[in-house]
């Protein structure tokens, strides 16, 4: 998509008010085109406009407005130009008060697992890696054997999350990076038997380092 900063921000405006989950997936791919042509302040522009729209969006049922703000919040907890740290978890609050209270616990999962991923991307103190952990715990109490591809992926975040947090809490280091490796010979486990290939890899990939780290 091409346009000046202020043509995107009426094309969206425009947009999300009348069809947000259609517009949502443009806007991605406009964030994508912007990452990709260096494009930062255009970006968080298109990211504010985003933020302020929010509360006064209009959607088809709650169940939709709660995914929307899922999705929006996983952008913001992501690294990039409009990263924000304090918007992801107001919008994964909303989602995550919508799934507590309607017993959705797959979709509630899913946010706890996300909102985990964005504090060990954009936090930076280790009450905010503790934090990420516990969410990422939390998720595996539904992500259990029986939804164990879903599992894997959130052991491997937990070893990434608590290998963070190793760097930052070196007193307690050593506990931290045995459950990282635990985390991530657990996932290595699953994916093996499911043949998952690329994520397997990656899972691999990332126990060596936490082994390296705590030779």
């Amino acid at each position: 998509m091409s346009g000046g900063t202020s043509g995107l921000v009426r094309h969206f405006r425009e947009a999300f008010r009348s069809t947000p989950a259609d517009a949502l997936r443009d806007w991605f791919r406009a964030q994508e085109e912007l990452r990709d042509r260096g494009a930062e302040d255009t970006a968080r522009a298109l990211a504010d406009e985003l933020w302020e729209m929010l509360p006064h969006l209009r959607f088809d049922s709650a169940q939709a407005r709660a995914r929307f703000f899922h999705n929006a919040a996983v952008f913001f907890g992501s690294p990039g130009p409009a990263a924000d740290l304090g918007r992801a978890r107001l919008a994964f609050r909303e989602t995550l008060d919508h799934f507590s209270a309607h017993a959705d616990d797959g979709w509630r999962a899913r946010a706890l697992h996300n909102l985990g991923t964005a504090i060990t991307n954009l936090g930076a103190s280790p009450e905010e890696l503790r934090e990420a952990t516990g969410y990422f715990e939390e998720a595996l109490e539904w992500r259990t054997a029986e939804r164990e591809i879903a599992r894997a992926v959130t052991l491997h975040h937990l070893g990434l999350a608590l290998r963070r947090l190793a760097e930052l809490d070196l007193s307690e280091a050593p506990v931290l990076l045995e459950r990282s490796a635990e985390a991530f010979r657990e996932a290595i486990e699953i994916r093996k038997r499911h043949g998952l290939e690329e994520g397997l890899a990656a899972s691999r990939r990332e126990l060596q380092e936490t082994l390296a780290r705590s030779a």
